[in-house]
């Protein structure tokens, strides 16, 4: 009988790294033989092209080869089937001055506990809205136990749709196995600052939960609160 090399939660562990994929199940026999693998992945995920990414990373990681029947692949129905109490909500942002140095703390709560994110940076016009979308990411990353998963690649307050103005943020999420680009808005209403830091979390709300848990996480971004706390939100505050 061969010796069983590596175990199913290992196997699963690099499944769940792989682009768009939301769960991993991986079934094997007393000789750890791969039997059958369960995936379920984001409703805009090409199922072939996952299979096929089964395939090749078995292969890198464990040099194992593995029939494609084995592999069996469930999409989501939409993003919209995203849980609400697994949200983000916006929850406040306090912007510090320094002399010439700029800091942006967001508060966002979830379920009674509020997670702060912390950006600093030049003080100037163009640098505070990159600091609000950067302390958000930082924020997310809190709730989600996460470390530097996100990256900030461009933020927008100039772009106007149906002659109302909208701010969008362009974000990097890496894995292990590469990284996506994700885009979020919002309208511009009476505050620029907050209209970019609830873009910054439309981008990644229905996104950061299929991240696994970074064991070297910072925990010291997590603020708790009891909820009699917490100031009462608009619906819209969830993205």
């Amino acid at each position: 009988m061969p010796e069983r090399r590596f175990s199913t939660a290992q196997i699963e562990s690099v499944l769940r790294e792989l682009r768009g994929v939301c769960g991993a199940r991986v079934v094997a026999n007393e000789s750890g033989v791969i039997q059958e693998i369960h995936l379920l992945v984001e409703a805009d995920r090409n199922p072939k092209q996952a299979v096929r990414d089964v395939e090749s990373a078995l292969l890198a990681h464990f040099g194992i080869h593995v029939d494609h029947r084995k592999i069996s692949v469930a999409q989501k129905a939409s993003a919209s089937k995203f849980p609400e109490s697994f949200r983000l909500r916006w929850l406040d942002l306090q912007l510090a001055h320094e002399g010439t140095r700029a800091i942006a703390t967001v508060l966002l709560e979830r379920n009674g506990t509020v997670y702060r994110g912390v950006a600093a940076g030049v003080r100037s016009s163009l640098q505070i809205p990159r600091l609000v979308a950067a302390a958000t990411l930082r924020a997310v990353e809190a709730a989600h136990g996460l470390r530097e998963r996100f990256g900030l690649e461009e933020v927008s307050t100039n772009t106007v749709l149906g002659g109302h103005p909208v701010a969008l943020v362009l974000v990097s999420a890496v894995r292990d196995q590469g990284e996506d680009l994700l885009v979020g808005s919002a309208l511009i209403r009476n505050d620029v600052l907050r209209a970019v830091g609830l873009a910054t979390l439309d981008a990644v709300n229905r996104r950061v939960w299929a991240f696994p848990t970074d064991a070297d996480a910072p925990a010291e971004a997590v603020v708790a609160l009891p909820t009699s706390e917490i100031a009462p939100t608009n619906a819209t505050d969830t993205i």
